[in-house]
């Protein structure tokens, strides 16, 4: 029987997977970047402490305090530049789509 729905555990671990295909992103920003990005979307927001509300399994065990403080953590750090991040998952996409309509 198949699943009809996935869970956090399953988006995040594919945008994981996709993210490192992609880039060269460290091995802690790749644990934490697609958790963002599902919280962003199940949230509906951008604000830190509405993000972690959404989340699930690794989450839910920690206070919610100690999680809006790693995230804001991850937010400024000056290590992590977003921008060839960015053009690496952007370039990726547009080598790799193929357009049904050839004047595109």
């Amino acid at each position: 029987m198949k699943k009809l729905y996935n869970t956090q555990l399953d988006i995040s671990t594919g945008l994981s997977q996709f993210f490192k295909n992609v880039s060269k992103i460290s091995k802690p920003n790749l644990k934490i970047i697609p958790n963002i990005i599902f919280g962003i979307i199940q949230a509906e927001s951008v604000v830190t402490s509405d993000i972690v509300k959404k989340l699930k399994y690794d989450f839910s065990d920690v206070k919610s305090s100690s999680t809006i403080r790693r995230f804001e953590r991850f937010f400024n750090n000056s290590k992590f530049d977003i921008y060839p991040f960015y053009d690496s998952i952007i370039s990726y996409v547009i080598h790799n789509y193929l357009p049904k309509n050839r004047k595109i």
